[in-house]
C-alpha cells in the first residue's frame, strides 16, 4: 500500500477500503513517535444530557492521558456527572471545571477555558457530537507526523438526528477530501498548537464563528492547517435552539452511503 493511501481513493472507495486505509496511516504514524506532548480538551457545555454522552467517550480515548477543562454554561453537575469525572480521574485525566453564567457568549467561555488551561496542545470538542476512541490520539499523530500548527478532521460522516440516518460523504476533492493541507476543518476536531493558538487570540469572544476566528487567526499568522480523515468522528445535525436550520438534502445529495441510526464500527467507538 502506498505511503499515503487515502490520496488515490475517489468517491467510490467503500468503507472497508477507507478503513484499511486510515488503520495503514496510523501504524506508520504511530511507528515513528517516541513521546506525546500534553494535550488539554476544552469543552463548553449547556445540555447535562450531551455532556454524559461526552464524559463517557472521553473515558474510552486511547490517548494514555490528558486534561480536560470543562466549563459548565448555566448548568450543574449531576451525581451521574461526578462519577463519570471520578472515573476520568481514575484513568490519569485532570479535570478543571468552571462555572459561566449564562450572560457569557460561547467565545468568552472558550478562549477563558483555553487561557486556564496548561496543555502544549488545544483540543476543542463539542457536546453534541461523536468521537471514537482513536480521536485524540488520531489528531496527536497528525500534528506531529505534519508539522501542522492545526490538526482537525473532514466532516465525512453526519448523523442526520430528525431523519435518524448517517450519511458517509467521502471525495478526493473539496470538504470531504482528507489528509491534506488546508484552511477548513470541522470546529469540534481541532487540534491547536498552543503558542499558535495564543497568538491568534483563542476563540475570540462572539458567540458564534468561533473556530473560524481561530482558524483563520492561525493562518493569518502563518500559521498551516492538516486536514486528516474524518472516520473516528461523527458531525450531528438536529433542530434545537443550539444549531442554526440546515436544509439536508445538502447533505442526503452529495453522500456515497447512509445507514439507519448512528454508523456502527469499533472506529465511532461502542453503542450510543
Amino acid at each position: 500500500m502506498a505511503s499515503n493511501p487515502i490520496n488515490t481513493m475517489d468517491r467510490f472507495t467503500s468503507f472497508s477500503q477507507e478503513i484499511q486505509a486510515i488503520e495503514a496511516i496510523r501504524k506508520s504514524r504511530r511507528s515513528k513517535i517516541k513521546k506525546y506532548p500534553t494535550v488539554s480538551v476544552v469543552v463548553s457545555t449547556l445540555r447535562p444530557s450531551d455532556l454524559s454522552n461526552l464524559l463517557n467517550q472521553l473515558l474510552t480515548q486511547s490517548l494514555p492521558s490528558f486534561e480536560l477543562v470543562l466549563g459548565l454554561h448555566a448548568i450543574d453537575l449531576s451525581p451521574s456527572h461526578k462519577k463519570q469525572i471520578s472515573a476520568l480521574n481514575r484513568r490519569k485525566v485532570k479535570v478543571v471545571i468552571e462555572k459561566f453564567s449564562k450572560e457569557k457568549t460561547l467565545g468568552e467561555i472558550l478562549t477563558a477555558l483555553a487561557e486556564s488551561s496548561h496543555g502544549q496542545f488545544i483540543a476543542k470538542m463539542d457536546d453534541d457530537d461523536y468521537y471514537g476512541p482513536e480521536h485524540l490520539h488520531d489528531l496527536l499523530d497528525a500534528a506531529l507526523s505534519t508539522g501542522a500548527d492545526v490538526v482537525g478532521r473532514a466532516m465525512n460522516y453526519v448523523y442526520l438526528e430528525p431523519l435518524q440516518l448517517t450519511v458517509r460523504r467521502f471525495a478526493p476533492h473539496g470538504t470531504q477530501a482528507v489528509e491534506l493541507w488546508s484552511d477548513w476543518v470541522c470546529g469540534g476536531t481541532i487540534l491547536a498548537k498552543r503558542d499558535k493558538a495564543e497568538a491568534a487570540g483563542w476563540f475570540g469572544s462572539g458567540n458564534t464563528a468561533v473556530d473560524r476566528f481561530l482558524l483563520s487567526g492561525i493562518t493569518n499568522n502563518g500559521g498551516k492547517i492538516w486536514r486528516t480523515f474524518g472516520a473516528g468522528y461523527i458531525y450531528r445535525r438536529t433542530f434545537t435552539f443550539h444549531t442554526y436550520v440546515t436544509n439536508y438534502s445538502k447533505y442526503l445529495n452529495g453522500a456515497n452511503e447512509q445507514v439507519v441510526g448512528l454508523w456502527e464500527n469499533p472506529i465511532f467507538g461502542g453503542p450510543r
